[in-house]
């Protein structure tokens, strides 16, 4: 039996939004109403699904994360909009719902869900690097595999060009230092610790950014609630 479905809600402009996802053992039925019509359904197993009604200016955007309950659920005033992320309007899981207490204990543990997504988008990268490093170190057998006979193609006539009468340069003296030899899993971790290191900046950039980014769109609903009263 599956679980429960999840509801995420949104009144906006007089209107009620409600987004319900079912999830399958394999896909995911995401549906988009308002004021109780349906206006788009899909059934997905994608992270990023955009809904989009024929007719209709608006849609709606649903991040979801590999396990667990949608991320984030995002009303915006067009396709184009919606497609890249940007702008938008959030919609609030139900109460008592994963999606409710996923976003409670991110509100408890700000700091501590910030390293945790930089932690898994750095492994995201230097996972596969490591699995890479793994199959290099692994003795495959030698295959001895058919020639495939090419065709004699035609040589191609280029003209003689002129050469370039470049100028000497003087030679700069260095010296000669004698390094100590280092051990071999040395360069092994010199190789791959670089491009980890950029992964995981990239991904704490990226994490940053979208709190940043949620924060403005917290303050600009506070700042509607104002205007509205």
């Amino acid at each position: 039996m599956g679980d429960a479905p999840e509801r995420w809600h949104l009144v906006h402009d007089e209107h009620d939004h409600v987004v319900e996802i079912v999830q399958g053992r394999l896909v995911r039925q995401v549906s988009w109403t308002r004021d109780g019509v349906e206006l788009a359904s899909r059934k997905t197993t994608d992270e990023t699904v955009v809904l989009k009604a024929d007719g209709e200016e608006q849609a709606v955007r649903l991040k979801f994360g590999v396990l667990g309950p949608a991320r984030r659920v995002t009303l915006h005033s067009s396709d184009t909009e919606a497609q890249t992320g940007l702008a938008g309007t959030d919609l609030e899981p139900e109460a008592g719902s994963r999606a409710a207490e996923r976003a409670e204990w991110i509100g408890r543990h700000p700091h501590l869900h910030t390293a945790r997504q930089t932690a898994i988008a750095a492994a995201g990268v230097g996972v596969p690097v490591l699995v890479v490093w793994l199959l290099t170190l692994v003795p495959w057998p030698d295959l001895d595999l058919p020639s495939i006979p090419l065709p004699d193609l035609p040589s191609i006539p280029w003209p003689d060009l002129p050469a370039i009468p470049w100028p000497d340069l003087p030679s700069i003296p260095w010296p000669d230092v004698d390094l100590p030899d280092l051990p071999g899993w040395v360069d092994t971790v010199r190789k791959f610790a670089i491009p980890i290191l950029i992964a995981f900046f990239i991904a704490r950039g990226e994490v940053k950014r979208r709190r940043r980014a949620e924060a403005e769109r917290a303050a600009g609903k506070v700042e509607k609630v104002e205007d509205e009263t």
